[in-house]
Protein backbone atom coordinates (compact mmCIF):
# COMPACT_ATOMS: atom_id res chain seq x y z
CA UNK A 1 0.00 0.00 0.00
CA UNK A 2 2.96 1.78 0.83
CA UNK A 3 4.60 1.67 -2.27
CA UNK A 4 0.99 2.17 -3.93
CA UNK A 5 0.70 5.76 -2.58
CA UNK A 6 4.16 6.72 -3.07
CA UNK A 7 4.14 5.99 -6.71
CA UNK A 8 0.83 7.92 -7.16
CA UNK A 9 2.12 11.10 -5.38
CA UNK A 10 5.31 10.44 -8.25
CA UNK A 11 2.71 10.48 -10.65
CA UNK A 12 0.59 13.55 -9.54
CA UNK A 13 4.07 15.25 -9.18
CA UNK A 14 5.12 14.55 -12.50
CA UNK A 15 1.50 15.37 -14.37
CA UNK A 16 1.62 19.17 -12.85
CA UNK A 17 5.02 20.16 -14.11
CA UNK A 18 4.30 18.73 -17.46
CA UNK A 19 0.80 19.68 -17.65
CA UNK A 20 -0.51 23.54 -18.04
CA UNK A 21 -2.75 24.96 -16.11
CA UNK A 22 -3.60 21.83 -13.99
CA UNK A 23 -5.66 22.69 -10.92
CA UNK A 24 -3.54 21.60 -7.77
CA UNK A 25 -2.88 22.23 -4.01
CA UNK A 26 1.45 23.11 -4.03
CA UNK A 27 2.87 22.46 -0.45
CA UNK A 28 6.06 24.20 0.43
CA UNK A 29 8.47 23.81 3.27
CA UNK A 30 8.53 27.67 3.70
CA UNK A 31 5.81 29.80 2.21
CA UNK A 32 6.44 33.78 2.38
CA UNK A 33 2.99 35.03 1.65
CA UNK A 34 4.14 39.05 2.53
CA UNK A 35 0.59 38.93 3.48
CA UNK A 36 -0.19 39.46 7.12
CA UNK A 37 -3.10 36.97 7.06
CA UNK A 38 -1.04 33.99 5.92
CA UNK A 39 1.89 34.23 8.19
CA UNK A 40 1.90 30.57 9.10
CA UNK A 41 1.06 28.55 5.75
CA UNK A 42 2.91 26.21 3.75
CA UNK A 43 0.55 25.39 0.87
CA UNK A 44 -1.95 26.83 -1.50
CA UNK A 45 -4.47 26.10 -4.29
CA UNK A 46 -3.86 26.83 -8.03
CA UNK A 47 -7.35 27.31 -9.60
CA UNK A 48 -6.62 28.10 -13.13
CA UNK A 49 -4.04 31.30 -13.60
CA UNK A 50 -5.21 32.56 -9.75
CA UNK A 51 -4.93 31.56 -6.68
CA UNK A 52 -7.70 29.97 -5.33
CA UNK A 53 -7.00 29.67 -1.33
CA UNK A 54 -3.68 29.69 1.10
CA UNK A 55 -3.33 28.15 4.38
CA UNK A 56 -2.12 25.26 6.17
CA UNK A 57 -1.77 21.87 3.61
CA UNK A 58 -3.65 19.79 6.30
CA UNK A 59 -6.36 21.94 6.24
CA UNK A 60 -6.24 22.49 2.63
CA UNK A 61 -6.55 18.78 2.10
CA UNK A 62 -9.48 18.27 3.68
CA UNK A 63 -11.41 21.01 2.38
CA UNK A 64 -10.61 20.06 -1.25
CA UNK A 65 -10.35 16.42 -0.73
CA UNK A 66 -9.96 16.06 -4.83
CA UNK A 67 -8.07 18.28 -5.91
CA UNK A 68 -4.80 16.74 -7.00
CA UNK A 69 -1.77 17.64 -4.22
CA UNK A 70 1.65 18.95 -5.31
CA UNK A 71 4.51 17.51 -3.08
CA UNK A 72 7.47 18.69 -5.78
CA UNK A 73 8.28 21.57 -3.89
CA UNK A 74 8.06 20.25 -0.24
CA UNK A 75 11.80 20.95 0.09
CA UNK A 76 11.63 24.29 -1.31
CA UNK A 77 11.12 27.79 -0.19
CA UNK A 78 8.23 29.53 -2.03
CA UNK A 79 7.53 33.67 -2.58
CA UNK A 80 5.76 35.49 -4.43
CA UNK A 81 6.96 36.34 -8.08
CA UNK A 82 9.97 38.23 -8.26
CA UNK A 83 8.60 41.46 -10.19
CA UNK A 84 11.60 43.67 -12.24
CA UNK A 85 10.22 46.58 -12.04
CA UNK A 86 12.40 48.64 -14.57
CA UNK A 87 14.50 46.74 -17.35
CA UNK A 88 15.24 47.58 -20.88
CA UNK A 89 14.76 44.34 -22.43
CA UNK A 90 16.20 45.71 -25.76
CA UNK A 91 19.19 47.14 -24.23
CA UNK A 92 19.55 43.58 -22.71
CA UNK A 93 19.21 42.20 -25.76
CA UNK A 94 21.78 44.60 -28.21
CA UNK A 95 24.12 43.59 -24.54
CA UNK A 96 23.51 39.33 -24.85
CA UNK A 97 24.26 39.77 -28.25
CA UNK A 98 27.87 42.18 -28.19
CA UNK A 99 31.17 41.36 -26.63
CA UNK A 100 30.95 42.03 -23.00
CA UNK A 101 33.69 43.44 -21.52
CA UNK A 102 32.69 45.04 -18.54
CA UNK A 103 34.14 46.45 -15.12
CA UNK A 104 32.31 43.47 -13.30
CA UNK A 105 31.28 39.76 -14.02
CA UNK A 106 28.21 38.44 -16.18
CA UNK A 107 26.87 35.08 -16.24
CA UNK A 108 25.02 35.33 -19.47
CA UNK A 109 22.88 33.03 -20.76
CA UNK A 110 24.96 31.78 -23.30
CA UNK A 111 28.51 32.45 -21.86
CA UNK A 112 30.38 34.09 -18.46
CA UNK A 113 32.93 37.30 -18.67
CA UNK A 114 35.16 38.26 -16.33
CA UNK A 115 35.39 41.75 -15.17
CA UNK A 116 38.48 44.05 -16.06
CA UNK A 117 38.90 47.09 -13.83
CA UNK A 118 41.91 48.90 -15.27
CA UNK A 119 42.62 50.26 -18.51
CA UNK A 120 45.72 47.67 -20.09
CA UNK A 121 43.47 44.59 -19.20
CA UNK A 122 40.56 46.31 -20.93
CA UNK A 123 42.66 47.37 -24.41
CA UNK A 124 44.43 43.65 -24.06
CA UNK A 125 40.51 42.11 -24.09
CA UNK A 126 39.56 44.18 -26.33
CA UNK A 127 42.62 43.55 -29.02
CA UNK A 128 42.04 39.76 -28.23
CA UNK A 129 38.39 39.59 -29.60
CA UNK A 130 39.06 41.78 -32.55
CA UNK A 131 41.68 39.28 -33.59
CA UNK A 132 39.07 36.47 -32.77
CA UNK A 133 36.39 37.94 -34.84
CA UNK A 134 35.63 37.36 -39.03
CA UNK A 135 37.51 40.04 -40.64
CA UNK A 136 33.82 41.16 -42.24
CA UNK A 137 31.96 41.93 -38.78
CA UNK A 138 31.80 44.99 -36.91
CA UNK A 139 32.96 44.62 -33.19
CA UNK A 140 29.89 45.75 -31.18
CA UNK A 141 31.37 45.88 -27.35
CA UNK A 142 29.14 46.67 -24.04
CA UNK A 143 30.62 47.27 -20.63
CA UNK A 144 33.53 50.06 -21.03
CA UNK A 145 33.60 52.65 -18.04
CA UNK A 146 36.09 55.58 -18.11
CA UNK A 147 36.29 55.58 -14.66
CA UNK A 148 38.16 52.64 -14.58
CA UNK A 149 39.15 51.67 -18.08
CA UNK A 150 40.86 55.65 -18.98
CA UNK A 151 39.22 58.25 -21.58
CA UNK A 152 38.40 56.36 -24.84
CA UNK A 153 38.59 57.99 -28.14
CA UNK A 154 37.63 57.40 -31.99
CA UNK A 155 42.04 57.46 -32.49
CA UNK A 156 41.92 54.78 -29.45
CA UNK A 157 39.74 52.61 -31.14
CA UNK A 158 41.66 52.83 -34.43
CA UNK A 159 44.67 51.52 -32.85
CA UNK A 160 43.17 48.36 -32.48
CA UNK A 161 41.27 48.40 -36.28
CA UNK A 162 41.16 51.19 -38.79
CA UNK A 163 39.85 48.06 -41.10
CA UNK A 164 36.63 46.97 -38.59
CA UNK A 165 33.83 49.46 -37.78
CA UNK A 166 34.10 49.29 -33.78
CA UNK A 167 31.49 50.56 -31.68
CA UNK A 168 31.63 50.56 -27.76
CA UNK A 169 28.40 51.12 -25.71
CA UNK A 170 29.41 52.73 -22.24
CA UNK A 171 28.37 50.51 -19.68
CA UNK A 172 25.63 53.56 -18.80
CA UNK A 173 24.39 52.69 -22.33
CA UNK A 174 24.45 56.32 -22.21
CA UNK A 175 27.46 57.03 -24.73
CA UNK A 176 29.02 55.41 -26.93
CA UNK A 177 32.84 56.05 -28.72
CA UNK A 178 33.11 55.10 -32.66
CA UNK A 179 36.33 54.25 -34.40
CA UNK A 180 36.73 55.62 -37.75
CA UNK A 181 35.93 52.60 -40.04
CA UNK A 182 32.19 52.87 -37.60
CA UNK A 183 31.44 56.65 -38.19
CA UNK A 184 31.75 55.38 -42.18
CA UNK A 185 29.93 52.32 -41.87
CA UNK A 186 27.07 54.24 -40.29
CA UNK A 187 27.48 57.30 -41.94
CA UNK A 188 27.61 59.63 -39.32
CA UNK A 189 28.47 63.33 -40.33
CA UNK A 190 28.02 66.77 -39.36
CA UNK A 191 24.99 66.90 -41.14
CA UNK A 192 23.39 65.00 -37.93
CA UNK A 193 24.11 67.29 -35.71
CA UNK A 194 23.30 70.38 -37.21
CA UNK A 195 19.32 70.38 -35.58
CA UNK A 196 20.95 69.71 -32.04
CA UNK A 197 21.06 72.60 -29.57
CA UNK A 198 24.73 74.49 -28.60
CA UNK A 199 24.55 72.56 -25.13
CA UNK A 200 23.65 69.38 -26.70
CA UNK A 201 26.50 69.79 -29.43
CA UNK A 202 28.85 69.33 -26.34
CA UNK A 203 27.71 66.16 -26.14
CA UNK A 204 28.43 65.06 -29.88
CA UNK A 205 32.40 64.93 -30.42
CA UNK A 206 32.47 63.71 -33.82
CA UNK A 207 36.49 64.47 -34.23
CA UNK A 208 36.60 61.56 -30.74
CA UNK A 209 34.22 59.64 -32.14
CA UNK A 210 32.04 59.95 -28.52
CA UNK A 211 28.43 60.87 -28.28
CA UNK A 212 26.57 60.86 -25.01
CA UNK A 213 22.93 61.82 -23.85
CA UNK A 214 21.40 64.18 -26.03
CA UNK A 215 23.78 64.10 -28.15
CA UNK A 216 24.01 60.55 -28.87
CA UNK A 217 20.03 60.89 -29.27
CA UNK A 218 20.95 62.61 -32.19
CA UNK A 219 22.49 59.85 -34.00
CA UNK A 220 21.09 56.59 -32.57
CA UNK A 221 18.24 56.06 -35.20
CA UNK A 222 21.54 54.83 -37.94
CA UNK A 223 23.35 53.16 -35.20
CA UNK A 224 20.17 51.13 -34.14
CA UNK A 225 19.69 50.17 -37.70
CA UNK A 226 22.03 47.80 -37.27
CA UNK A 227 22.01 47.20 -33.86
CA UNK A 228 18.26 46.07 -33.69
CA UNK A 229 18.30 44.45 -37.72
CA UNK A 230 16.19 41.92 -37.47
CA UNK A 231 18.45 38.67 -36.85
CA UNK A 232 20.53 40.40 -34.33
CA UNK A 233 18.23 41.54 -32.16
CA UNK A 234 15.90 38.53 -32.41
CA UNK A 235 18.75 36.40 -31.32
CA UNK A 236 19.20 39.14 -28.48
CA UNK A 237 15.66 38.67 -27.64
CA UNK A 238 15.68 35.44 -27.29
CA UNK A 239 18.65 34.84 -24.73
CA UNK A 240 17.63 37.49 -22.77
CA UNK A 241 13.84 35.61 -22.25
CA UNK A 242 16.04 32.76 -21.28
CA UNK A 243 18.17 34.38 -18.83
CA UNK A 244 14.45 36.03 -17.25
CA UNK A 245 13.21 33.60 -16.41
CA UNK A 246 16.30 31.56 -15.06
CA UNK A 247 16.20 34.55 -12.43
CA UNK A 248 13.05 33.72 -10.96
CA UNK A 249 11.12 36.83 -12.76
CA UNK A 250 7.58 36.41 -13.37
CA UNK A 251 6.98 39.74 -14.34
CA UNK A 252 8.92 42.46 -15.88
CA UNK A 253 8.41 46.39 -17.08
CA UNK A 254 9.91 48.51 -19.06
CA UNK A 255 9.81 52.12 -18.23
CA UNK A 256 11.10 54.40 -20.99
CA UNK A 257 10.12 52.31 -23.74
CA UNK A 258 11.28 53.46 -27.20
CA UNK A 259 8.80 55.04 -29.56
CA UNK A 260 9.74 52.76 -32.53
CA UNK A 261 6.42 50.77 -33.71
CA UNK A 262 9.15 48.25 -35.75
CA UNK A 263 11.16 47.63 -32.33
CA UNK A 264 7.99 46.92 -30.47
CA UNK A 265 6.51 44.25 -33.04
CA UNK A 266 9.82 42.04 -32.59
CA UNK A 267 9.30 42.23 -28.72
CA UNK A 268 6.00 41.18 -29.24
CA UNK A 269 6.74 38.69 -31.48
CA UNK A 270 9.63 37.62 -29.07
CA UNK A 271 8.12 37.92 -25.12
CA UNK A 272 4.06 38.10 -26.55
CA UNK A 273 3.58 34.48 -27.44
CA UNK A 274 1.43 32.25 -24.58
CA UNK A 275 4.68 30.50 -23.84
CA UNK A 276 6.50 33.18 -22.53
CA UNK A 277 7.68 32.15 -19.12
CA UNK A 278 6.57 35.97 -17.91
CA UNK A 279 4.39 39.09 -18.42
CA UNK A 280 6.30 42.54 -20.19
CA UNK A 281 4.48 45.94 -18.88
CA UNK A 282 5.59 49.05 -21.01
CA UNK A 283 5.69 52.67 -19.82
CA UNK A 284 6.72 55.01 -22.53
CA UNK A 285 9.49 57.69 -22.40
CA UNK A 286 8.30 61.06 -23.04
CA UNK A 287 11.74 62.14 -23.55
CA UNK A 288 12.11 59.60 -27.01
CA UNK A 289 8.19 60.82 -27.95
CA UNK A 290 9.23 64.11 -27.94
CA UNK A 291 11.66 63.66 -30.63
CA UNK A 292 8.79 62.18 -32.92
CA UNK A 293 5.61 63.34 -31.79
CA UNK A 294 4.39 67.37 -31.73
CA UNK A 295 3.96 68.84 -28.13
CA UNK A 296 0.02 69.03 -28.72
CA UNK A 297 -0.26 65.59 -30.36
CA UNK A 298 1.52 64.26 -27.17
CA UNK A 299 -1.45 62.67 -24.66
CA UNK A 300 -3.18 61.66 -27.66
CA UNK A 301 -0.20 59.39 -29.37
CA UNK A 302 0.51 58.25 -25.37
CA UNK A 303 -2.69 56.69 -25.27
CA UNK A 304 -2.64 55.49 -28.80
CA UNK A 305 0.69 53.44 -27.74
CA UNK A 306 -1.75 51.22 -25.91
CA UNK A 307 -2.46 49.48 -28.99
CA UNK A 308 1.20 48.60 -29.73
CA UNK A 309 1.69 45.32 -27.26
CA UNK A 310 -0.04 42.21 -28.32
CA UNK A 311 -0.62 38.87 -25.77
CA UNK A 312 1.33 39.10 -22.82
CA UNK A 313 3.14 41.83 -24.06
CA UNK A 314 1.15 45.18 -22.54
CA UNK A 315 1.48 48.98 -22.39
CA UNK A 316 0.20 49.95 -18.71
CA UNK A 317 -2.29 52.13 -19.22
CA UNK A 318 -1.78 56.16 -17.52
CA UNK A 319 1.68 55.85 -16.98
CA UNK A 320 4.94 57.77 -18.20
CA UNK A 321 8.85 58.00 -17.58
CA UNK A 322 10.35 61.89 -17.55
CA UNK A 323 13.86 62.45 -17.49
CA UNK A 324 15.85 64.74 -14.74
CA UNK A 325 19.78 64.22 -15.26
CA UNK A 326 21.98 62.09 -16.72
CA UNK A 327 23.34 58.32 -16.03
CA UNK A 328 25.08 57.22 -12.77
CA UNK A 329 28.14 55.00 -14.58
CA UNK A 330 28.57 58.56 -16.80
CA UNK A 331 28.80 60.79 -13.85
CA UNK A 332 26.55 62.91 -15.22
CA UNK A 333 24.39 63.23 -12.63
CA UNK A 334 23.41 66.60 -11.01
CA UNK A 335 25.11 67.09 -7.91
CA UNK A 336 24.22 70.00 -5.37
CA UNK A 337 28.01 70.31 -4.66
CA UNK A 338 29.21 69.54 -7.97
CA UNK A 339 32.24 67.35 -8.41
CA UNK A 340 36.13 66.68 -7.06
CA UNK A 341 37.38 67.09 -10.74
CA UNK A 342 34.67 70.46 -11.37
CA UNK A 343 32.51 69.16 -14.03
CA UNK A 344 29.26 69.31 -14.42
CA UNK A 345 26.49 67.03 -14.63
CA UNK A 346 23.75 66.70 -17.60
CA UNK A 347 20.11 67.47 -17.64
CA UNK A 348 18.37 65.49 -19.63
CA UNK A 349 14.92 67.59 -20.27
CA UNK A 350 15.46 71.23 -20.13
CA UNK A 351 13.87 72.40 -17.39
CA UNK A 352 10.63 74.35 -18.78
CA UNK A 353 10.49 71.46 -20.90
CA UNK A 354 10.52 69.16 -18.15
CA UNK A 355 7.98 71.16 -16.39
CA UNK A 356 5.29 71.53 -19.07
CA UNK A 357 5.38 67.74 -20.04
CA UNK A 358 4.94 66.92 -16.06
CA UNK A 359 2.07 69.26 -15.75
CA UNK A 360 0.81 67.58 -18.90
CA UNK A 361 0.95 64.29 -17.58
CA UNK A 362 0.15 65.33 -14.05
CA UNK A 363 -3.64 67.00 -15.11
CA UNK A 364 -4.44 63.68 -16.92
CA UNK A 365 -4.09 61.82 -14.10
CA UNK A 366 -1.03 59.91 -14.87
CA UNK A 367 1.49 58.32 -12.64
CA UNK A 368 4.50 59.79 -13.27
CA UNK A 369 8.12 57.97 -13.27
CA UNK A 370 11.00 59.97 -13.28
CA UNK A 371 14.78 59.44 -14.00
CA UNK A 372 17.17 60.82 -11.28
CA UNK A 373 20.69 59.96 -9.95
CA UNK A 374 21.65 63.38 -8.38
CA UNK A 375 20.39 65.12 -5.56
CA UNK A 376 20.02 68.73 -7.67
CA UNK A 377 18.32 66.46 -10.22
CA UNK A 378 16.13 65.00 -7.24
CA UNK A 379 15.59 68.76 -6.08
CA UNK A 380 13.74 69.62 -9.46
CA UNK A 381 11.64 66.65 -9.36
CA UNK A 382 10.16 67.34 -6.03
CA UNK A 383 10.11 71.05 -6.80
CA UNK A 384 8.08 70.35 -10.10
CA UNK A 385 6.18 68.14 -7.92
CA UNK A 386 5.39 69.91 -5.08
CA UNK A 387 4.15 72.76 -7.65
CA UNK A 388 1.52 70.34 -9.44
CA UNK A 389 0.15 69.02 -5.92
CA UNK A 390 -0.60 72.75 -5.18
CA UNK A 391 -2.27 73.95 -8.21
CA UNK A 392 -3.98 70.75 -8.84
CA UNK A 393 -3.82 68.31 -5.74
CA UNK A 394 -4.08 64.57 -6.54
CA UNK A 395 -4.72 61.50 -3.90
CA UNK A 396 -2.41 58.35 -4.82
CA UNK A 397 -0.36 60.00 -7.43
CA UNK A 398 2.52 57.60 -6.38
CA UNK A 399 5.18 60.18 -8.65
CA UNK A 400 8.33 57.73 -8.53
CA UNK A 401 11.60 58.61 -8.24
CA UNK A 402 13.90 56.31 -10.43
CA UNK A 403 17.48 54.76 -9.71
CA UNK A 404 17.92 57.22 -6.71
CA UNK A 405 21.73 57.20 -6.77
CA UNK A 406 22.27 60.53 -4.48
CA UNK A 407 20.11 62.23 -2.35
CA UNK A 408 20.60 64.30 0.64
CA UNK A 409 19.04 63.82 4.08
CA UNK A 410 16.92 66.34 4.03
CA UNK A 411 15.18 65.38 0.87
CA UNK A 412 13.97 62.40 2.54
CA UNK A 413 11.29 64.05 4.49
CA UNK A 414 10.08 66.21 1.65
CA UNK A 415 9.42 62.59 -0.13
CA UNK A 416 7.89 61.06 2.42
CA UNK A 417 5.20 64.57 2.86
CA UNK A 418 4.88 65.06 -1.20
CA UNK A 419 4.14 61.15 -1.46
CA UNK A 420 6.54 59.96 -3.63
CA UNK A 421 8.36 56.46 -3.65
CA UNK A 422 11.18 54.91 -4.37
CA UNK A 423 12.41 52.80 -7.60
CA UNK A 424 16.66 52.14 -6.64
CA UNK A 425 18.81 50.19 -8.27
CA UNK A 426 21.13 49.28 -5.15
CA UNK A 427 23.76 47.38 -7.31
CA UNK A 428 25.18 50.97 -7.98
CA UNK A 429 26.35 50.79 -4.36
CA UNK A 430 28.18 46.97 -4.88
CA UNK A 431 30.25 48.21 -7.94
CA UNK A 432 31.13 51.95 -7.97
CA UNK A 433 30.68 53.05 -4.34
CA UNK A 434 34.70 52.30 -4.05
CA UNK A 435 36.05 54.33 -7.06
CA UNK A 436 33.29 56.75 -6.63
CA UNK A 437 34.50 56.82 -3.23
CA UNK A 438 38.69 58.40 -4.86
CA UNK A 439 37.28 59.74 -8.30
CA UNK A 440 33.98 62.27 -8.32
CA UNK A 441 31.97 62.29 -5.41
CA UNK A 442 34.16 61.69 -2.24
CA UNK A 443 34.19 59.10 -0.08
CA UNK A 444 30.98 60.62 2.51
CA UNK A 445 28.74 60.98 -0.67
CA UNK A 446 30.11 57.66 -1.69
CA UNK A 447 28.97 56.29 1.38
CA UNK A 448 25.36 57.51 1.16
CA UNK A 449 24.63 55.96 -2.61
CA UNK A 450 21.70 54.94 -2.70
CA UNK A 451 20.49 55.49 0.59
CA UNK A 452 17.62 52.91 1.56
CA UNK A 453 17.93 52.75 5.24
CA UNK A 454 17.03 56.33 5.66
CA UNK A 455 14.12 55.80 3.10
CA UNK A 456 12.93 53.11 5.00
CA UNK A 457 12.79 54.15 7.98
CA UNK A 458 10.61 56.99 6.77
CA UNK A 459 8.43 54.15 5.78
CA UNK A 460 8.44 55.14 2.11
CA UNK A 461 7.41 52.23 -0.39
CA UNK A 462 10.90 50.49 -1.84
CA UNK A 463 11.04 49.06 -5.27
CA UNK A 464 14.58 47.59 -6.23
CA UNK A 465 15.52 47.22 -10.27
CA UNK A 466 18.13 46.42 -12.18
CA UNK A 467 17.95 48.63 -15.18
CA UNK A 468 19.49 45.83 -16.40
CA UNK A 469 21.85 46.08 -18.78
CA UNK A 470 23.00 48.61 -15.51
CA UNK A 471 22.91 45.62 -13.29
CA UNK A 472 22.33 42.28 -13.59
CA UNK A 473 18.38 41.37 -13.95
CA UNK A 474 18.40 38.80 -10.84
CA UNK A 475 16.28 40.00 -7.93
CA UNK A 476 18.83 37.87 -5.32
CA UNK A 477 21.97 39.96 -6.63
CA UNK A 478 19.43 43.42 -5.96
CA UNK A 479 18.54 41.81 -2.36
CA UNK A 480 21.87 40.78 -1.73
CA UNK A 481 23.73 44.63 -2.15
CA UNK A 482 20.34 45.96 -0.61
CA UNK A 483 20.94 44.06 2.20
CA UNK A 484 25.23 43.79 2.48
CA UNK A 485 25.96 46.50 0.90
CA UNK A 486 29.31 45.12 0.10
CA UNK A 487 31.39 47.10 -2.83
CA UNK A 488 34.33 45.87 -4.68
CA UNK A 489 36.91 46.81 -1.67
CA UNK A 490 35.13 44.79 0.95
CA UNK A 491 33.62 47.53 2.57
CA UNK A 492 30.21 47.93 3.60
CA UNK A 493 29.51 50.98 2.55
CA UNK A 494 27.22 53.23 4.36
CA UNK A 495 26.01 50.37 6.88
CA UNK A 496 22.93 52.44 8.03
CA UNK A 497 21.58 52.36 4.46
CA UNK A 498 21.27 48.72 4.73
CA UNK A 499 17.59 47.78 4.59
CA UNK A 500 16.28 44.41 6.17
CA UNK A 501 15.91 41.36 4.18
CA UNK A 502 12.16 41.46 4.19
CA UNK A 503 11.66 45.20 3.28
CA UNK A 504 14.04 44.13 0.35
CA UNK A 505 12.17 41.07 -0.85
CA UNK A 506 8.89 43.37 -0.91
CA UNK A 507 10.79 45.11 -3.36
CA UNK A 508 11.37 42.93 -6.03
CA UNK A 509 7.92 41.47 -5.33
CA UNK A 510 5.04 43.54 -3.59
CA UNK A 511 6.43 47.12 -3.56
CA UNK A 512 7.07 46.49 -6.90
CA UNK A 513 3.77 45.76 -7.90
CA UNK A 514 2.57 48.64 -6.19
CA UNK A 515 4.86 50.89 -7.71
CA UNK A 516 3.30 49.80 -11.17
CA UNK A 517 -0.36 50.17 -9.82
CA UNK A 518 -1.09 46.35 -10.03
CA UNK A 519 -0.44 45.30 -6.00
CA UNK A 520 -4.15 44.14 -6.60
CA UNK A 521 -3.28 41.14 -8.81
CA UNK A 522 0.23 40.66 -8.21
CA UNK A 523 2.97 40.87 -5.72
CA UNK A 524 1.60 38.62 -2.53
CA UNK A 525 0.43 34.75 -2.24
CA UNK A 526 -3.09 36.02 -1.28
CA UNK A 527 -6.10 34.63 -2.79
CA UNK A 528 -7.41 36.33 -6.15
CA UNK A 529 -4.32 37.13 -7.42
CA UNK A 530 -2.73 35.64 -10.21
CA UNK A 531 -0.59 32.57 -9.48
CA UNK A 532 2.81 33.69 -9.76
CA UNK A 533 5.62 32.28 -7.58
CA UNK A 534 9.06 31.88 -7.38
CA UNK A 535 10.63 29.02 -5.76
CA UNK A 536 13.71 28.55 -4.31
CA UNK A 537 16.30 26.71 -2.42
CA UNK A 538 16.81 28.72 0.68
CA UNK A 539 15.03 31.37 2.75
CA UNK A 540 16.09 34.50 1.83
CA UNK A 541 14.56 35.80 5.82
CA UNK A 542 16.63 33.17 7.55
CA UNK A 543 19.64 32.51 5.81
CA UNK A 544 22.70 34.44 6.68
CA UNK A 545 22.28 37.42 4.87
CA UNK A 546 25.53 37.13 3.25
CA UNK A 547 24.53 33.87 1.07
CA UNK A 548 21.82 35.21 -0.27
CA UNK A 549 23.12 35.80 -3.44
CA UNK A 550 23.66 31.93 -3.17
CA UNK A 551 20.36 30.83 -3.33
CA UNK A 552 19.26 28.86 -6.16
CA UNK A 553 16.51 30.25 -8.37
CA UNK A 554 14.80 26.32 -8.97
CA UNK A 555 12.12 27.53 -11.10
CA UNK A 556 8.76 29.76 -11.59
CA UNK A 557 5.40 29.33 -11.58
CA UNK A 558 3.53 31.70 -13.79
CA UNK A 559 -0.07 32.61 -13.93
CA UNK A 560 -0.38 28.49 -13.03
CA UNK A 561 1.89 27.05 -15.11
CA UNK A 562 5.34 25.53 -14.20
CA UNK A 563 8.74 26.68 -15.56
CA UNK A 564 11.70 24.61 -13.70
CA UNK A 565 15.23 25.02 -14.97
Amino acid sequence: MYKLSLFLLIVISFNLISLDSVDRIVIAKELITLDDRYQNADAFYIKGDKIHEVGKKKELIKKFPDIPIDYSHKDKTIVPGFIEHHIHPLLAAITMNSEVVAIDDWNIATKKTYGVRNRNDYLKRLKAVENSMNHKDPLVSWGFHHYFHGELTRQDLDLISKERPILIIHRSFHEFILNSKALEFFNITEKDLEHLSLNDKKLANLDEGHFSERGLIAVMPKIMSYLAAPERIFKGFQITESYIQQQGITLIANPGAMYDPKIQQAKNYIFGDEDTPFRSLYIPSALYMLENVKKSNLLKETKNLLNWGSGKVQFLPNHIKLFADGAMYSQNMVMRDGYLDGHQGVWLMENSIFKETFQLYWDAGYQIHVHQNGDAGLDRVLNVLEENIKRNPRLDHRTTIVHFGYSAFDQIKRMKDLGVLVSANPYYVAVLSDLYSKKGVGYKRSQEMVRLGDVARAEIPISLHSDMPMAPASPLVLIDSAVNRINYANEVAGPNQKISPLTALKGVTLYSAYTLGIESQYGSITPGKFANLTILSDNPLSIDPLSIKKIQVIGTIVEGKIYLN
